[in-house]
């Protein structure tokens, strides 16, 4: 079971996670490493563990959460490129010479598609017996799965990109934009392959636990249609959902949810865990990361006033209309007296949707106990990291018995796909093409029941289910990197401009429709020496 994860460790300690061995570099050279290497299938088992290597750097990472920075949800409070400049993109700062996000997601992704064309053409001419045809049939899937994977960023990301189908050399190193159609085709094309012949086994199979399966790539597969399943004006196409349910139908039984919602971002449960899909898989002690540091010590994500109100009642209204509200004293709760702050924001928790208390915190306190979480204690001692709203996110932070310092390290997967996401979706395509239908219903209340949320009923209307579902996106995955792309496919970034948060008032968020996509890589249109064009609204 935790094979991949060794060969893993064992590439990032001889080549390191960002710059590895020459046979596996972004940009073509030529390398006596070509001579010696590929021999075996051990060298082919590291030289795909190099491909999966590249899901540990930005955007795939522990960085995910920041990417709710860019929209209603959080904020990200520090400028640096470790969170994706995030804060700097958000207040409008988006230009071609931007680091962080801008210039990480295309060139990690193009770094990960020179990987899978140097690996599926040197096992198209690898002649030795050591490699049966079944495994090179699974190695070309996953290939095929990581291929369109990486597309699906630049896809969503940029207006246009180039397409590269096979190895560059130095002849045709830079290749020009293609149109958005054709990127779209080869990611369908890849995702299509990947699913005909990858296995059809769950996630925690150790033949394929930490590696794509049929229906993860089938999962990502609806995702990426639903990016494009809504018009200019954000209404539903009604061929592209019908086809998103056709894929999602196709998915296999077998997932479930687990218990509750946090349970599948903590450790020690992720790898039992019934619902994940797809994760990128971390492990001790050489596949670390940063998370707990990052959002609990230092509170990097500090939480909306927008996205805590968008949090139901126990009863399953909305707060502040429901009669189980419990409003906060809002002088006092943004005033300057702190420990009445900290007895203001705690009546904000009353009476609420568990998987609030399961996914944020507040005021930095030294030793608490999660409200309906008995089993976990965070102990925090860095009131100089509080976050400027007084919210931080909790949702991926490990509960630990010693205080959570500088020197934490922590291993927890980053969870790329679950079974609460394929429910979503369902409900989401089935109220676009038919309305509030009790097959609609039911995959939305089968989230919701697990956090305890009274189920919707009839009599609803298409539009207050949509709203409904739409909100139930918003808080089962929340800090999970799916808002910023959700607003851009329902055509609502423009509720973005102009925003701030009244315990932050001085960061506005800037969105400007010019500015829906990313800009090239300066960096990158530079080397070509004219070949790679910039995004016109951006010259």
């Amino acid at each position: 079971m935790k094979k991949l994860y060794y060969i893993i460790a064992a590439f990032v300690l001889l080549f390191g996670s960002t710059s590895c061995s020459d046979f596996l570099q972004k940009d073509p050279t030529e390398s006596p490493s070509q001579d010696t290497f590929w021999q075996k299938k051990s060298d082919f088992d590291s030289a795909l563990a190099g491909i999966y290597s590249v899901l540990y750097e930005r955007p795939f990472s522990g960085v995910l959460p920041c990417w709710d920075g860019l929209t209603d949800n959080a904020i990200v409070r520090f400028s640096e490129s470790t969170y994706g400049e995030v804060m700097n993109i958000a207040k409008g700062d988006l230009t071609p010479n931007q680091g962080g996000f801008v210039s990480d997601v295309y060139n990690n992704c193009y770094k990960g598609i020179a990987r899978v064309h140097i690996f599926m053409e040197q096992l198209s001419n690898y002649q030795n017996v050591d490699i049966t045809d079944e495994e090179k049939t699974f190695m070309i899937a996953q290939c095929k799965a990581l291929h369109g994977y990486f597309y699906s960023w630049l896809y969503q990301c940029y207006r246009q990109v180039p397409l590269v189908t096979s190895s560059l050399d130095l002849n045709n190193m830079y290749q020009p934009k293609a149109e958005r159609s054709a990127i779209l085709q080869q990611i369908l094309t890849d995702y299509n392959e990947a699913i005909a012949d990858l296995p059809d086994k769950l996630y925690t199979e150790p033949e394929v636990s930490g590696r794509f399966t049929k229906a993860a790539v089938q999962a990502l597969k609806a995702r990426l249609l639903l990016f494009d399943a809504y018009d200019e004006n954000g209404v539903a196409k009604k061929e592209n959902m019908e086809e998103i349910q056709t894929v999602l139908e196709s998915i296999r039984s077998g997932y479930s949810l687990a218990s509750r919602t946090r349970d599948n971002f903590i450790s020690t449960k992720q790898a039992s865990s019934p619902e994940i899909m797809f994760s990128v898989r971390y492990l001790r002690p050489n596949l670390t990361n940063s998370m707990d540091k990052w959002y609990g010590l230092w509170s990097a994500l500090t939480i909306s006033r927008d996205l805590l109100d968008a949090f139901e009642c126990t009863d399953g209204e909305k707060w502040g209309v429901s009669p189980l509200t419990v409003r906060p004293d809002e002088a006092v709760l943004y005033g300057t007296d702190k420990e009445a702050k900290i007895a203001e924001r705690e009546k904000m928790f009353i009476n609420r949707d568990r998987r609030m208390s399961e996914s944020i915190f507040h005021s930095q306190k030294a030793n608490f106990k999660m409200d309906g979480l008995a089993d976990e204690s965070i102990k925090l001692n860095d009131d100089n990291n509080e976050s400027p709203t007084g919210f931080s996110m909790l949702k991926y932070i490990q509960p630990i018995s010693e205080t959570l310092t500088e020197s934490v390290v922590s291993d927890q997967d980053v969870v790329i796909m679950r079974y609460a996401h394929v429910l979503l979706m369902k409900a989401e395509v089935e109220n676009e093409l038919h309305g509030p239908t009790e097959k609609a219903l039911s995959a939305v209340n089968e989230v919701r029941d697990r956090s305890g949320q009274r189920g919707l009923r009839q009599p609803i209307t298409q539009d207050e289910l949509r709203e409904r579902i739409r909100n139930e996106w918003r808080v089962e995955t929340c800090f999970e990197g799916l808002r910023y792309f959700q607003l851009k496919r329902w055509k609502m970034m423009d509720k973005l401009n102009n925003l701030s948060d009244p315990g932050y008032p001085a960061y506005i968020k800037v969105y400007d429709p010019a500015f829906e996509f990313f800009p090239i890589p300066q960096t990158e249109i530079d080397k070509s020496n004219g070949i790679l064009e910039q995004d016109p609204n951006y010259k």
